[in-house]
């Protein structure tokens, strides 16, 4: 199982590396393109909500949006039923980037496993779904979570004043 971690730990520093990689070839940086993803997969979003989803401050978004309206890959719009509100949209362009960096992480992704045998993949999806399930479900305990981490913190950092020689 640590095996697993250590390679699952690996594909999440590559695909770090990739969103750079794919962010910055389309010349806008990571939570740019990750807004564009958001607005590809949920639709037109109020900037609150990319807020929320990006885990960015209010600020910040604002002058995101700015440099996506600047680079023509999103607008803002007003809402159709709540005027003092606006929607994020992509325009043709954002729509266009967004869907080729997903097809070409798509290409990518089937390249790595086009060797595999079909049944191997699909029990590798399944096990990637309740990873992913997994996590989803630790991040959504923010008070679990600070308790774990702080209780491991505590346990190492007692580990390693009780070893000989450290110190």
């Amino acid at each position: 199982m640590e095996r697993l971690a250590e390679q699952l730990r690996a594909v999440i520093v590559a695909t770090d590396e990739y969103r750079r990689a794919m962010a910055s070839a389309l010349g806008v940086g990571v939570h740019e393109a990750a807004a564009l993803g958001e607005l590809l997969h949920q639709g037109p979003l109020p900037p609150s909500a990319l807020v929320k989803r990006l885990g960015i401050a209010s600020a910040s978004v604002t002058a995101l949006l700015d440099r996506l309206e600047l680079a023509g890959l999103a607008r803002r719009e007003r809402h159709p039923t709540d005027r003092r509100s606006v929607l994020v949209t992509l325009t043709p362009a954002g729509h266009a980037a967004i869907d080729a960096m997903f097809a070409i992480f798509g290409d990518d992704v089937y390249a790595a496993v086009e060797r595999s045998e079909p049944m191997h993949i699909r029990e590798f999806t399944v096990v990637l779904a309740k990873i992913a399930e997994s996590l989803r479900a630790r991040a959504a305990q923010s008070t679990g979570i600070t308790a774990t981490l702080t209780e491991r913190v505590r346990d190492a950092s007692s580990a390693g004043r009780e070893e000989p020689g450290a110190g």
